[in-house]
């Protein structure tokens, strides 16, 4: 059961991508009492501008294996669960299933208290969506998967559990034909069986898989499709650090492009050949411009490609860096908010060891401690083992929420990093076609001064040559 979301603004556009007709959307529950969404949200939304709130809805997911059919009033049941665990069970609240290969549910809040006019706090949202997970799955009886915080057994899963596949891999087994878990048995198969990388290379390559070097990743294999996977993610049950060590005899081995180019020339060499067209008539040879027209055309084409390269790079490194630092700004803030709770928890636990020691209880635990000297030092190590035991579990639940906001980051700035690879390969083909345009346009600009010259010659032998002028 996967349960995420996040705080959105937006709301006529949110509602509008709910109720897409393509995705077979069902309105199952509104709390307004009324079937139209758009209208809901906005009026959400002005109750949380009133709050000078900005992102005024929260959007959350709930996605169940897709082994599992949810019943319209399980979907309300999961729905209810998530919104106790994240403190909105009483904010109006929508839900609408998707279907398809794998259904699954949106949950959108109202995210201001209409009658403090305050903002839900969506600090430490993780942890809510997790422990939502946990009772989802067993309210449902549901498989329960290890996770990162209420579901992660800290002895036996000592590190942050990684998602089996994402959905740009589900886009790619779509593509392909072969699901992310049969490609992952099969390379995990094909490594295990093979005692050295060159041994491992081979096997990969007669099941149809070229190994190569990915532009970020270490090593990618691309499979006879052109879908290019990332090794260390098709291989369970080994590190990409002890990966990196065995496939470090690798050398010379082609770029994700070259092995992507190898697999397309190895498909159509396979494909049958196409029948031989009807002889024509063979095309009059196009006149080439003159030589050195090219390379003033092929100068100032390198010339515009190079500035507009450079633009576009600019553009990227500083998209890439305010994307980091936004990021950072976030993580600022609810990390300055866990430290706030785990202030006010310490100071909680201060009060009661106070309290203990205060009043007619403390009257009477003074004279317990002075008649029973060793009960009040078990007492007193008792209450500096629970001091000591809450501030080691504050610190291990810092550093996992440190170690998850790194993680996240390192995704989030990968993605852009690949939208950015993409832009850039899109533009080269853009260059790539307007210099063939070009080329093309002087190619008919020189036939066409060679037919007006050849015409201009016919002209003049029509005319004959010009008689002597008569001598004064």
């Amino acid at each position: 059961m996967i349960v995420k979301g996040k705080a959105r603004s937006g709301p006529a556009q949110l509602a509008a991508y709910l109720m897409r007709p393509e995705e077979r959307a069902t309105l199952i529950e509104l709390w307004d009492g009324d079937t139209d969404l758009r209208k809901a949200f906005l009026s959400w939304h002005a109750v949380g501008e009133a709050t000078r709130g900005d992102k005024t809805l929260y959007h959350a997911q709930i996605a169940p294996e897709a082994a599992y059919d949810m019943t319209p009033d399980q979907w309300r049941k999961a729905a209810q669960i998530l919104a106790e665990e994240l403190g909105m069970k009483d904010h109006p609240r929508a839900i609408v299933v998707h279907e398809g290969d794998r259904p699954h549910a949106h949950v959108v809040f109202q995210r201001a208290d209409a009658d403090s006019l305050k903002m839900w706090d969506d600090g430490f949202n993780y942890v809510k969506h997790e422990r939502a997970s946990l009772r989802m799955a067993e309210e449902f009886g549901h498989e329960i998967v290890p996770g990162k915080h209420a579901k992660r057994d800290r002895e036996n899963q000592p590190e942050f559990p990684k998602a089996a596949y994402d959905h740009a891999e589900a886009q790619q087994a779509k593509r392909a034909g072969v699901s992310p878990k049969e490609r992952k048995e099969q390379v995990t198969a094909l490594f295990q069986a093979s005692d050295s990388p060159q041994a491992f290379k081979a096997a990969l390559a007669e099941a149809g898989y070229v190994l190569a070097k990915g532009d970020r990743r270490d090593f990618v294999i691309v499979d006879e499709h052109g879908e290019i996977h990332s090794l260390a993610r098709q291989v369970n049950g080994i590190k990409a650090k002890d990966l990196r060590e065995f496939m470090g005899g690798m050398e010379n081995l082609p770029t994700a492009a070259e092995a992507k180019e190898a697999q397309r020339t190895a498909t159509e060499a396979l494909k049958p050949p196409a029948p031989a067209p009807a002889p024509e008539k063979a095309p009059e040879p196009t006149p080439a411009p003159p030589q050195p027209e090219i390379d003033r055309l092929e100068k100032a084409l390198a010339a515009r490609e190079a500035i507009e390269m450079q633009k576009l790079l600019d553009w990227h490194a500083a998209e890439l860096k305010q994307h980091a630092h936004v990021l950072d700004i976030e993580f600022k803030e609810k990390l300055e908010g866990l430290t706030a709770v785990q202030t006010a928890e310490r100071d909680r636990l201060q009060r009661e060891h106070q309290q203990k020691r205060s009043g007619i209880e403390g009257f009477i635990d003074a004279v317990q401690r002075r008649l029973n000297p060793k009960l009040a030092a078990e007492q007193a190590e008792a209450r500096k083992l629970e001091w000591q035991q809450l501030k080691a579990r504050q610190e291990r639940e810092r550093q996992d929420y440190i170690a998850l906001f790194r993680q996240d980051k390192a995704q989030e700035l990968d993605e852009l990093r690949e939208k950015h690879a993409q832009q850039i390969r899109e533009k080269k083909a853009d260059f790539e076609r307007d210099r063939d345009r070009y080329l093309k346009d002087a190619e008919a600009a020189e036939r066409l001064r060679q037919r007006l010259e050849e015409e201009r010659r016919r002209q003049e032998m029509e005319r004959g040559p010009e008689p002597p002028r008569r001598g004064k």
